[in-house]
Formats: C-alpha cells, structure tokens, sequence
C-alpha cells in the first residue's frame, strides 16, 4: 500500500467526467444491443487500452477475481481472465504493452499483451 498522492484534487473532477461518460456510453451499448458484458460482483477498476487509438477498449476488474477487457462501443467482452484474488486495481503500461492487475491479497500480476489479444502470463 502507498500513502502517496496519485493525482490532485483538481483532477478529480476530470476523472469523475471520464466515469460519467463511461457509464453513458455502456447504458447506450444495452440499449443498441441488449446486453452488456458485466461482472459477478463490484468493480474496483478500470483502465483503457493506450494501444486502442479509438478508446474503445476497457480493461476492469474486481470482487469477482476476474479481469475483462471490453468494447465499450458495443458491451461485448474480447478476453477474460480469471485469478485467484479480487481485484483491486489494473493498469497498462504507456506503450499498452503490459497489463497489471493488483490483488487483495497484495499480488500483482503481469501479462504481455497485444491489441484485442488475450493476454500472455509474464
């Protein structure tokens, strides 16, 4: 655990837009197509794919041990992958080659992954 600052408080208001955008655009792929990939439990995090030019890609995590990326355009999911702990926060690396998944158990996992690709173990 960190006690440091990951971002300001004059960023939350940016972040907080991004989440209430996010939400909109997942409502309005049920609504286009009847189903949403979802989780069977909270979610505690969620990253977007810096390799996806288009912002479509979303990668979450959560109580229910497994990560999911998703296309958020149409709600249906590309990977998923399940672990042996809740998922408490994931994140890309800048270049969208790497994806970590911290757990609750303090784990954290590390795949290589490719765009639209199921990730690879590293």
């Amino acid at each position: 655990p960190s006690s440091g600052v990951l971002f300001s408080e004059a960023d939350r208001e940016y972040i907080r837009g991004h989440e209430t955008a996010f939400v909109e655009q997942m409502k309005e792929a049920v609504k286009r197509n009847g189903y949403i990939a979802k989780h069977n439990g909270v979610v505690n995090c969620v990253a977007f794919d810096p390799k996806d030019k288009d912002g479509e890609l979303v990668v979450s995590g959560g109580d229910d041990k497994v990560i999911k990326l998703v296309n958020r355009r149409t709600g249906t999911t590309v990977w998923t992958l399940e672990t042996n702990t809740e998922i408490k926060s994931v994140a890309f690396t800048r270049d969208g080659a790497m994806l970590a998944a911290g757990g609750s158990d303090g784990t954290v996992q590390v795949w290589t992954v490719a765009v639209g690709s199921r990730p690879v173990e590293k």
